[in-house]
């Protein structure tokens, strides 16, 4: 049984990023550019206004001006502007040839085709010519995650099509027999399927673009299993068969695929018996099959790996929170990771452990934002360390 800090290094050590593609902007949220993105001009364009007001030439101080003109956003200014002569500008509008300061709408006094400043802001009021960026300059580094801001940035500089390291392609098995869909009504026996529903909601709340491409459930022969796990994918998740017990399946299925396993037990409550293993560039996990082990091993491991597949930086930063409430918290010698319930109380953010009575309780993880991060002993000063999810 190893740590799960050694379990981590070996998954970062074991899993690499997918090849780059490329993809419409309107799919790359979320994903990580594989080529820098550069400037493919100047930004912005030309001098322009940033207020509405006048324009006037950049050695001019108060006093009265002739109104010769107006320039709105969009046009091309059709003149060169003189001296004691202003023009009526709007804001982002290129400045006219002579002209070198904005002075604001609020400052100026207009009477018919003349406009008087009694004082002239220091300030110019202009974005110069490629102040923001120059043609060839990096306005997103390589490795970059794209979120709504990076997007604006790639489409004003055209590039529509950017490549960014391809999403893991994820297949699911939910062994056992027992189960059923959630659709249906559990005869004795039988219980609904919950570990399919929640793996395809985590993956997707990870923001990359991913999603399991395929889900098969109630499997409890070796064969048929390794069969629909040989389907191409770059991560197989197989539900259950995690442990020794006589149909446990999960380990057998990955030999007979040509898996090199390497953990399959963890220092970890819950998901002690969690396996990894690889094939090629091929990833998988065998899940210990009851949904607290799911929910907690998705979060401090199979995370990690879709994370280092998809070229994104690991989300593994702990804050030392307050508890405050709920359900008492039992210490264990294995490193145990509570669920729980992070919130902001009076300008502070602190965190309250979820009830969990067994690994097998879906209902516990309601409202579930955090895991609490523990080992033998419960801290003397009432702060623990809490991973937010």
């Amino acid at each position: 049984m190893i740590s799960l800090t050694e379990a981590r290094r070996i998954l970062s050590d074991s899993v690499n990023p997918r090849p780059s593609v490329p993809t419409p902007l309107a799919e790359a949220r979320g994903k990580v550019l594989s080529d820098a993105a550069v400037a493919d001009a100047d930004y912005p364009s030309g001098d322009r206004s940033m207020m509405d007001g006048y324009v006037i030439p950049a050695d001019a101080g108060p006093g009265t001006f002739r109104v010769v003109g107006e320039i709105q956003a969009g046009q091309i200014p059709e003149r060169t502007l003189q001296s004691g002569e202003a023009m009526r500008i709007y804001t982002g509008a290129l400045l006219p040839e002579g002209g070198g300061r904005v002075v604001m709408q609020e400052e100026a006094r207009r009477d018919g085709e003349t406009v008087t400043f009694e004082n002239i802001s220091e300030r110019r009021f202009v974005r110069e010519k490629g102040s923001e960026a120059r043609p060839g300059d990096v306005v997103l580094p390589t490795g970059t995650r794209l979120g709504a801001a990076e997007l604006a940035i790639l489409a004003q500089i055209g590039a529509v099509a950017p490549r960014v390291v391809r999403p893991p392609m994820i297949h699911h098995i939910a062994t056992g027999g027992e189960i059923v869909a959630p659709s249906e009504v559990p005869q004795p026996g039988q219980i609904r399927d919950t570990n399919s529903t929640l793996l395809a909601a985590l993956v997707a709340g990870m923001g990359i673009g991913s999603t399991i491409a395929e889900s098969h459930r109630g499997i409890d022969d070796p064969a048929v299993l390794a069969e629909l796990g040989n389907h191409p994918c770059d991560l197989l998740l197989i539900s259950g068969g995690a442990s020794v017990g006589d149909y446990d399946f999960g380990a057998e299925t990955l030999r007979r695929l040509g898996f090199t396993i390497h953990f399959d037990r963890i220092n970890l409550r819950p998901g002690k018996p969690l396996t990894f293993a690889t094939r090629d560039d091929q990833a998988a996990f065998v899940v210990p099959g009851n949904p607290v082990s799911h929910f907690v091993c998705f979060h401090v491991a199979i995370r990690l790996a879709i994370e280092r597949m998809a070229g994104v930086a690991p989300a593994w930063d702990f804050l030392h929170l307050e508890v405050r409430g709920g359900a008492p918290m039992r210490p264990d010698p294995r490193e145990t990771f509570w669920p729980a319930r992070a919130f902001v109380e009076d300008g502070r953010l602190v965190v309250t452990p979820k009830r969990w009575s067994t690994s097998g309780d879906t209902f516990s993880l309601a409202g579930t934002n955090a895991l609490v991060r523990m080992g033998g002993e419960l801290p003397s000063d009432g702060r623990v360390e809490t991973l937010l999810i």
